[in-house]
């Protein structure tokens, strides 16, 4: 509730409140005008509270009529406004929704005067701390950032892959495989649960989601017990849009980019009533994209084939529809109902052309290769969600259960050409023709439960229990064709039917408690992991079955209003993916081939966190150091044949170990460029466990990562963003990953009276964006630079209709997994 009930008491004549600013909005032009200030307490004094949001509302039908935000001394003043009973809505992030009724303006009282206004700030000690004023690009919450995508310009018309690029400790390679504070074992959600987009490859969602149906990103380094435990370096939430203003209003946008990149969405939704709520969303994305991999490689063990030198030059398409369809109906004050469908279809093809150079030990040519790739893939998936809420007489008693599940079905044909001459130029064998088959048919199916129990002290319990179903089957046909031979023959050697089937059942329990300053949480959960996989084809099997506990703390302590103290620990289990358990043998590339291994143990990793949260005016600064330690690690091993061709597989590591310092800091540079910076240093050392290779697989490096995000507002609805990336040269256990560099830029216009918005955006503006590595094994050294097309201008238009103050929209998608009583209070004044 208010500390203070509002006065009006007389506002001192330097202080009067000004005409309307430039940010005045208003519907019609008569002679109505409401005017007043908003303040807050702070250590005993009165301030203003900035950039708050004020709309009016009619009292008969709810309809928008007019809106505005308060200036820096924390004036507002609304004019034009029709006779009329209204209400108000006053917002800011962090502080308390207040809702002001019985405003009435007729001929003889066309002047309301509310006076000063006191707004009470909101406090989360034990989930969320969040800067007050303007909708920041990062809320830095105690356990998780949060990247709000409407305020990054730079990444209109992109995909999930985009936003990722200015995401605070995350980092992309060309492949599209995230690195989060150096280890690339992150777990992706959408929506908190898990999607049939991931299929076979966990990140392949990053490119199928476009930027515009993304409403924000959660990175949780740390997650308590109530997550899953897996992922070593914690998780990545994409949040999608889903409005919640009322009657019926949407947005639609296009995006076109060079070199063929195309991009559409459009989102819809209907608030019926207070109780039900539909939507519907359709994205439509069609990008092509070149690349080029150039390595040179020396083998130590063959004179006659001691150099190596290749070039792979190729082009991308992807094409991915989705079309989902929801609804939220609350049937009584106590009981929720929520669904939603997604329809997926998708078309894939990738073309590529590598010439393979031998050379022997005296820099002569030897032998020439020339390979070709001709890839093609068709799926579609859907993905099915259920959810209800229950609550009871006592207030914050909640339980909740959700039901999802999501299919996905593809064919994959590859198809291979390869010539082969000698160092005379004439062939030296037949023409080799290869057809490679693949038929995936996914299954991920997720029942869970959690029960909610307010104690005494702002304390409470959180117990519930969850299932995971993972089945993936893949079926693989490969097949040859030599010379003039017009049939397909079957290679029974590379042929295989592999089929993964993942139980794991959990069950957790977290405590947490508020005493003045100090507040914590405790909680543990309980996995037990069943795995079966099969090898249909020669019938081998492999079965694991573990049961592992995953405790967690949390600790707070509120130095002061502006500063607070976090120390957590959580223990994390990494699984193997279906990719590095999978023993097909690929040969896309026949001199460097790569196939996984069935036996596998997952790794156990125990994370400590020390934070550090200050605010002040213009200023909030998040220290974190961290240290992350695991056992058993997953990584990547190549090795060198005899015949000059490399294999690459999967091995666990004996031990690795982290530890490091990240800063996070938003600046207010003037009123018209904030800044928001993130720096992390951190050490690394991967101990080897094979006693054969303990020069090969141990090493040890310091690294750091950069990255600055500058936004402009340059005038009422023209904005833009300014983002630099920089990350140095990191270790991998057979090498080592220089350093890359890259800048993106973007701007967006509100046109149309704020209905219409055009923007414009290039990324990596300089074409600095490259991967370098350095690997090296027994009898081998090999460079590798690979680039795929990463400057690239789009430019875009949206369209904003039906009844929505684009101010009020911080109260939509409220988070699923009990988190809807968080900043959603109302006072009335």
């Amino acid at each position: 509730m208010l500390t203070t009930g509002p006065t009006y008491a007389q506002i001192p004549d330097e202080e009067q409140a000004p005409d309307p600013s430039p940010q005045t909005t208003t519907t019609q032009s008569v002679a109505g005008e409401i005017t007043g200030r908003l303040l807050h307490e702070q250590d005993g004094q009165r301030k203003p509270v900035e950039f708050a949001s004020v709309a009016l509302f009619k009292t008969r039908d709810s309809s928008a009529v007019a809106g505005t935000i308060t200036d820096e001394k924390g004036f507002f003043s609304i004019k034009g406004i029709p006779d009329g009973n209204f209400y108000m809505l006053i917002q800011s992030l962090g502080f308390t929704t207040l809702r002001r009724t019985n405003i009435t303006i007729s001929p003889g009282a066309p002047s309301v005067q509310l006076g000063t206004v006191l707004l009470k700030q909101t406090v989360r000690q034990l989930e969320e701390v969040n800067v007050t004023g303007q909708k920041e690009l990062v809320e830095y919450n105690l356990d998780r950032k949060v990247i709000n995508v409407d305020r990054l310009p730079a990444t209109l018309g992109g995909s999930a892959l985009d936003i990722m690029q200015n995401v605070p400790s995350v980092t992309v390679d060309m492949d599209g495989n995230l690195s989060l504070r150096g280890s690339e074992n992150v777990i992706i959600l959408v929506n908190g649960k898990p999607s049939g987009l991931t299929g076979l490859d966990r990140q392949a969602i990053l490119e199928q989601i476009p930027a515009s149906s993304i409403e924000s990103i959660e990175v949780i380094t740390n997650p308590s017990s109530k997550f899953d435990a897996d992922g070593a370096a914690g998780i990545i939430n994409i949040v999608l849009k889903k409005e919640r203003a009322n009657g019926f209003n949407g947005s639609a946008q296009l995006n076109i980019g060079t070199r063929d990149k195309y991009n559409a969405s459009i989102n819809l939704n209907n608030r019926v009533n207070e109780k039900l709520n539909l939507y519907t969303s359709y994205n439509f994305r069609d990008v092509r994209r070149f690349n080029y991999r150039i390595m040179d490689r020396e083998n130590f063990r063959n004179e006659e084939l001691r150099y190596l030198e290749q070039r792979t030059d190729g082009i991308s398409r992807d094409l991915n529809n989705n079309l989902r369809m929801g609804f939220d109906w609350d049937a009584t004050s106590k009981f929720a109902l929520s669904g939603s469908i997604m329809y997926r279809p998708e078309y894939d093809r990738d073309r590529d052309q590598t010439l393979y150079n031998n050379f022997n030990l005296n820099r002569q040519l030897s032998q020439r290769i020339v390979r070709s790739n001709d890839e093609e893939e068709r799926g579609s998936g859907f993905d099915y969600q259920l959810g209800i809420r229950k609550k009871f007489a006592k207030p914050k008693r909640l339980l909740s259960m959700d039901a999802t599940l999501a299919t996905s079905n593809s064919t994959q044909i590859a198809l291979f050409n390869q010539s082969t001459f000698g160092n005379n130029g004439l062939p030296s064998d037949p023409a080799l023709q290869q057809r490679n088959t693949r038929t995936n048919n996914n299954r991920i199916g997720v029942v869970q439960m959690d029960f909610l129990e307010p104690l005494k002290n702002n304390g409470k319990l959180e117990t519930g229990l969850k299932y995971t179903n993972r089945y993936l089957d893949g079926d693989f046909l490969f097949e040859n064709r030599i010379g003039d031979v017009l049939t397909w023959q079957i290679d029974n050697r590379l042929t295989n039917n592999f089929v993964y089937d993942e139980h794991t059942s959990a069950a957790y329990a977290n405590f947490g408690t508020e005493m003045k300053k100090l507040s914590y949480q405790v909680g543990v959960r309980v996995e037990n992991t069943i795995l079966n996989t099969e090898q249909r084809t020669t019938g081998d099997r492999s079965q694991q079955n573990y049961t592992y506990l995953f405790p967690s703390a949390f600790l707070n302590y509120d130095i002061s209003k502006a500063q607070k103290m976090q120390v957590n620990y959580t223990r994390r289990i990494n699984r193997p993916s279906v990719r590095s358990l999978n023993p097909f043998v690929d040969l896309s590339d026949p001199l460097n081939i790569s196939f996984g291994n069935p036996n596998l143990r997952p790794e156990l990793i125990n994370s400590f966190e020390l934070s550090h949260l200050w605010y002040g005016k213009s200023t909030s600064l998040t220290t974190t150091t961290f240290y992350r330690a695991s056992t058993d690690d997953v990584t990547r091993y190549r090795t060198l044949r005899e015949d000059g061709v490399t294999e690459q597989t999967f091995l666990n590591l004996a031990r690795s170990y982290s530890y490091g310092i990240e800063l996070v800091a938003n600046q207010d540079i003037a009123r018209w460029w904030k800044t928001n910076g993130n720096f992390s240093y951190f050490f690394r050392s991967i101990i080897g466990g094979d006693p054969d290779l303990p020069n090969v697989l141990t090493q040890t490096n310091r690294s750091w990562t950069a990255r600055v995000n500058n936004s402009f507002t340059f005038a009422k609805g023209f904005d833009g963003q300014l983002t630099v990336n920089y990350r140095s040269p990191f270790i991998i256990p057979q090498g080592e990953i220089l350093g890359f560099f890259n800048v993106d830029l973007g701007a967006k216009k509100d046109v149309m009276n704020g209905r219409g918005t055009i923007n414009l955006r290039v990324s990596d503006i300089f074409n600095t964006l490259q991967f370098r590595i350095r690997t090296y094994g027994e009898g081998f050294v090999s460079n590798m630079t690979g680039k795929r097309e990463t400057r690239i201008a789009f430019l875009g238009f949206t369209y904003r209709f039906g009844k929505q103050i684009q101010q009020l929209q911080r109260d939509r998608q409220r988070r699923d997994e009990g988190r809807g009583d968080s900043g959603g209070d109302t006072d009335e004044f």
